[in-house]
């Protein structure tokens, strides 16, 4: 009986030897950020932007308020809409609290225009929840400010 238990034991060590062995000579699982982006899903949903080429250039968003309206957490709680010359709606400010916002798609789905996008940005990190409060219009024009990229979002440097 205590020869079946010592062979028992001795196969569970040579077991866990072996995993360990397999481990230690296999490819590392670390990465060593921030030094080094962390790689996300090809699904992945990060924060909405509004499809832009750059910085202040034009954007195809009407201030229809359907992003606004169908948002389940009300993560877009200040649409600001006027009317120009042609008395068409557009936009003015436009506002996206992503400390609210869970990151459904619904805003995108909605958008009838399809001015709104998920970015592939998988660093949300901030040091308060008012960073996470991004204006992504002011008077019209897209912000610098928060206007994510596609290697991560803008260095905000209040505090």
């Amino acid at each position: 009986m205590i020869e079946r238990g010592f062979w028992r034991g001795f196969g569970s060590l040579l077991t866990g030897l072996g995993v360990t062995f397999k481990r230690m000579f296999g490819k590392n699982a670390t990465i060593q950020y921030p030094h080094v982006p962390v790689p996300v899903s090809p699904i992945y949903r990060g924060p909405v932007r509004l499809i832009a080429e750059e910085v202040a250039s034009e954007h195809k968003c009407i201030g229809c308020l359907a992003c606004q309206r169908i948002c389940p957490t009300h993560a877009i709680p200040i649409l600001t809409v006027a009317k120009n010359e042609q008395n068409k709606n557009y936009p003015v400010d436009f506002v996206i609290d992503d400390a609210l916002c869970c990151f459904c798609g619904l805003c995108v789905d909605v958008c009838p225009t399809e001015a709104l996008e998920h970015t592939r940005i998988g660093d949300m990190a901030a040091t308060s929840q008012s960073l996470l409060r991004r204006e992504i219009l002011h008077e019209g024009a897209i912000t610098s400010d928060n206007f994510p990229t596609s290697t991560g979002k803008k260095e905000n440097k209040h505090v």
